[in-house]
C-alpha cells in the first residue's frame, strides 16, 4: 500500500524546488496534497503550469499571518483534517554585515521565521491527532558561514521551534521534525539578486565544501520528507537530519 494513502498533506512552496519534488512524491504516495501561491499572479500560473499536479492550490503569502490564518481556513472547509504539514517555503539572500538594511532582514525572519511559528499555529486547529509537521531549515544553521548570518539565524530558530514544538504538540501525538538540506539544485540559487557569474563562482566555491563534491537533487530531500511524513517515523519526534553530502559532519 502507498506510504500517505488517505492522508491530507499541506505544502507550503509546493511550486517549485523542495516542495514540488515532495508535493509529487506525496501524490505518487497516495495522499491529497495542497499547495499556496504567494499572489493571484502566481495562482493562475501554478494552477496553468501544474495542472493535476496538486489537489487544490490557495492563495496565500506566508509571511503574512491573516493569509496564513484565511489558508488553513479553507484547507478546512474543502479538505477536513490535515495529518502531514510541510512547512517548506523559504527565501535565502546573503549581505555582507555592513551591507544589510531592515527591509531585507525583515523580509528573511517575516517568511522564514514568522511563516513557520504561524504557519504551526493557524493549522494547529485542523491537525489531525498524530499528524506529522515538517520543518524546512537548513545545514547552515550549524556553520559559521560568511555574508550569511541573517539567513542562517533564521533557520536556526526553525530547529529551535521543533524542539519546543514537539514537547508542547506530544500529548496530541503530534511529531515536529526538521529537514535541513545542504546545497540543493534549486531555482533558490537563482532570486538571491546575482549576476549568473556571481552565482556560477557561488556554486562553484560551494561544491569544495561538500565531501560528495556535488549538489543535491530536490528528489532527495522530497524522500527524506515522506521518511518523516509516514509511520516509517512513527518514534521520530523532535530530530533534524542534515541532507548535505557531508558537509558538516566530515
Amino acid at each position: 500500500m502507498a506510504k500517505l494513502q488517505g492522508k491530507t498533506a499541506v505544502i507550503t512552496g509546493g511550486n517549485s524546488g523542495i516542495g514540488l519534488a515532495t508535493a509529487k512524491l506525496f501524490k505518487e504516495e497516495g495522499a491529497t496534497v495542497i499547495v499556496n501561491a504567494r499572489n493571484e499572479t502566481r495562482l493562475a500560473e501554478t494552477r496553468a503550469q501544474f495542472n493535476g499536479t496538486f489537489d487544490n492550490v490557495i492563495k496565500a503569502d506566508v509571511g503574512v499571518v491573516s493569509d496564513l490564518e484565511s489558508f488553513f481556513a479553507e484547507v478546512g472547509e474543502k479538505h477536513g483534517k490535515i495529518d502531514v504539514l510541510f512547512l517548506n517555503a523559504g527565501i535565502a539572500e546573503f549581505f555582507p554585515l555592513d551591507s544589510i538594511d531592515e527591509a531585507s532582514f525583515d523580509r528573511l525572519f517575516n517568511v522564514n521565521v514568522k511563516g513557520v511559528f504561524f504557519g504551526v499555529q493557524k493549522a494547529l486547529p485542523y491537525l489531525n491527532d498524530g499528524a506529522s509537521i515538517i520543518l524546512n531549515s537548513s545545514v547552515v544553521n550549524q556553520m559559521g558561514m560568511p555574508n550569511a548570518h541573517t539567513y542562517a539565524a533564521t533557520k536556526a530558530a526553525v530547529r529551535s521551534f521543533a524542539r519546543s514544538l514537539s514537547r508542547e504538540l506530544i500529548g496530541r501525538g503530534i511529531r515536529v521534525n526538521v529537514v535541513s538540506p545542504g546545497p540543493i539544485e534549486t531555482p533558490i540559487f537563482g532570486k538571491m539578486g546575482m549576476s549568473e557569474a556571481q552565482t556560477n563562482e557561488m556554486a562553484q566555491g560551494i561544491v569544495q565544501q561538500i565531501p560528495m563534491a556535488r549538489f543535491g537533487k530536490p528528489e532527495e530531500i522530497a524522500k527524506v520528507a515522506l521518511f518523516y511524513a509516514s509511520e516509517d517515523s512513527s518514534f521520530v519526534v523532535g530530530t533534524e537530519l542534515a541532507i548535505d553530502g557531508g558537509m558538516v559532519s566530515l
